[in-house]
């Protein structure tokens, strides 16, 4: 009877955390600030990406045309400039330059490994790697709105892999900077977040969230999925990372802080465990429930 469901019910959460509690790994130590290309090199050298999803994200899918509509827009011909930071080579990216709203998508990532592979899986989008010489030279590129295109970025690491409708900077996401030219070229109409906030560590989210404040222009939104780890099985599983774990008063505390912002508003939460595979790859982690949540974060005018 209902007596039997409850103590089935335990029994799975406890088969849950002693799982997590054989088989979770040490905790991987964020590295310092001069040495994150080896830490993410450590990430990508394994068999599997954790946090890749060979299809477009279902939150993107679902709220895109949300987060992609600004304050009062009635002009369907209106195009986005949309910044997806800690982009890895995720599909998501291919998404946003097909929808018809949007003109143009900067992804940034410290990994080479990250865009040429989105490059080689994304034919469609042509594209090439472009380096600027020191005095801010075309050096390798292919045509001259190629060369253009380059030239608008501030990052003090030059290459990029520039497509049709798309742009893949490569370095440290705190080198890049709005443009002084008036912010006109590096700030866009919507950020999507799906997978930077959550690698940040938390000692950098307040200078993160500045950041995206400065790169967004006014009425833009912000798109932001976040993993908060509900239960687990000591302390230490809640403060490891990546991903780390972002519940929703500290989203709301962190951007709610914040000068710029017009509104914080959770349009979802998810169990991020519904499988068995899911909740065996959180149990490793001494993770018992986990939950995506869904923010539209949107600037003042």
């Amino acid at each position: 009877g209902e007596q039997d469901e409850k103590n089935s019910n335990k029994a799975k959460q406890r088969q849950a955390q002693q799982r997590g509690q054989t088989a979770t790994r040490a905790p991987l130590a964020m590295p310092p600030l001069d040495d994150l290309h080896s830490f993410w090199s450590q990430r990508w050298s394994g068999p599997k990406l954790g946090w890749h999803l060979e299809h477009v994200n279902p939150h993107l899918s679902k709220y895109t045309d949300l987060f992609l509509q600004s304050v009062g827009d009635t002009d369907s011909d209106d195009q986005r400039r949309v910044f997806v930071p800690l982009c890895g080579k995720s599909v998501d990216l291919a998404h946003l330059a097909a929808h018809p709203k949007v003109s143009h998508v900067v992804g940034i990532d410290i990994m080479r490994d990250a865009a040429e592979t989105f490059a080689n899986e994304h034919p469609q989008f042509s594209m090439v790697e472009l380096t600027l010489g020191d005095e801010n030279e075309c050096v390798g590129a292919v045509g001259e709105s190629s060369c253009v295109a380059a030239e608008e970025s501030t990052l003090t690491k030059k290459s990029s892999f520039h497509g049709e409708g798309i742009t893949f900077l490569l370095g440290d996401l705190f080198d890049f900077k709005p443009s002084s030219d008036e912010g006109t070229n590096d700030v866009f109409d919507a950020i999507y977040d799906r997978a930077s906030m959550v690698a940040i560590h938390p000692t950098l989210r307040k200078k993160y969230v500045s950041l995206l404040g400065s790169l967004l222009r006014p009425s833009g939104t912000i798109l932001l999925v976040t993993i908060e780890k509900r239960q687990v099985i000591n302390n230490e599983a809640k403060l490891n990372g990546p991903p780390f774990s972002i519940d929703e008063m500290q989203v709301r505390r962190l951007y709610e802080a914040e000068d710029w912002v017009e509104s914080v508003t959770l349009l979802e939460e998810k169990s991020d465990a519904d499988t068995d595979m899911d909740r065996e790859r959180w149990a490793a982690r001494g993770v018992v429930q986990a939950y995506e949540l869904v923010f539209l974060i949107r600037k003042k005018v």
